[in-house]
């Protein structure tokens, strides 16, 4: 998150969007600073009559993904309740 916020007058130019089921989109966009183009994508599914987000995917990497596999990491060496620890000192 402190990656993210350090950015600062960042153009975000919304380039695209998919319907993916009947309650579930992605929305594309890219952010454009100085020379820079990254691509970053935002998941959304329809809960309670109100879109949300649930996954960001900037540059092809999904935080989904990642905190999955640090998860994963976790829990082939320790046990569930150690995981629960690792995320509460985040």
């Amino acid at each position: 998150m402190d990656k993210i916020l350090s950015y600062t007058n960042e153009k975000i130019v919304f380039s695209k969007d998919n319907v993916l089921s009947n309650n579930q989109a992605e929305v594309q966009t890219k952010s454009h600073h100085l020379l820079n183009e990254i691509p970053i994508f935002y998941r959304l599914i329809l809960k309670d009559g109100t879109w949300k987000v649930y996954d960001v995917v900037v540059e092809n990497v999904s935080l989904v993904q990642n905190y999955r596999s640090q998860f994963n990491s976790i829990l082939a060496k320790n046990t569930p309740t150690s995981c629960l620890k690792f995320c509460e000192k985040r």
